[in-house]
């Protein structure tokens, strides 16, 4: 199954069958995430597949396997992760297991990379229910006129994307007929304590949809970023 038919039928899994996966499914995964293409091929990321014993979790539920994602702290190395990480989370659902993105969690300091910072924790395994959704009105996600400034089917991917808290901080605006500038929602205080690392990342995974989704997809920066009124500027795509 190809990964852009999982956006539309992708759910959050948080309840595991406790029984790990044979070694032969997790060099599967091993391998995919060693080719999962990159926002930014300059950032070095590091990832690993630990078990429960190397973790730390502030949530109750718990899974038999974690990928643990560390990167070099550089401009945009939290995009990067979403990007390459969703491709990952797409992939294991493709697979029939459950995953999801966990920020309060991290694993032990020994396993972090020198000149590296962990950035994510993915748990996976065996749902012990069915993780997928059958249809785009399973998602409770914001209209497409409050994440564009006007209706483009092709940005129906990124709308789907998940968030942190389900924050959908994306936003994009026509520049041309296949170039959209992209933004993020600025935060208050407040928020910015809980979101802050996390909607950078979001913006990433939000990317990502719109990578697989279209024939075509370039990412870069501006380096006169165009200004949004209560946005930050993030880069600028091209689809075709």
């Amino acid at each position: 199954m190809e990964l852009k038919e999982m956006i539309g039928r992708r759910r959050s899994v948080r309840a595991y069958e406790k029984q790990p996966l044979e070694e032969s499914q997790l060099a599967e995964i091993r391998a995919f995430m060693a080719k999962a293409v990159p926002l930014d091929a300059s950032i070095a990321v590091h990832a690993e597949i630990l078990d429960k014993a190397h973790v730390t979790l502030l949530q109750k539920w718990d899974a038999p396997h974690y990928i643990s994602v560390c990167s070099e702290d550089r401009p945009g190395w939290l995009e990067n992760v979403g990007f390459m990480f969703q491709q990952v989370d797409l992939y294991l659902q493709s697979q029939s297991l459950g995953s999801c993105w966990v920020g309060m969690g991290w694993p032990d300091e020994s396993l972090v990379p020198s000149g590296m910072k962990h950035a994510i924790l993915m748990p996976f395994g065996k749902p012990k229910s069915v993780p997928e959704r059958t249809c785009a009105e399973d998602f409770r996600r914001k209209a497409m006129g409050e994440i564009a400034d006007y209706p483009d089917d092709r940005l129906e991917a990124a709308r789907l994307a998940p968030s942190a808290c389900n924050s959908q901080p994306w936003y994009f605006v026509h520049a041309g007929e296949n170039v959209l500038h992209v933004y993020r929602e600025e935060l208050n205080v407040i928020k910015r304590r809980m979101l802050g690392k996390y909607n950078p990342m979001d913006v990433g995974i939000a990317l990502a949809h719109l990578m697989l989704t279209n024939e075509s997809f370039a990412f870069r920066r501006e380096k006169d970023p165009p200004l949004k009124d209560g946005f930050i500027y993030m880069g600028t795509v091209e689809l075709n």
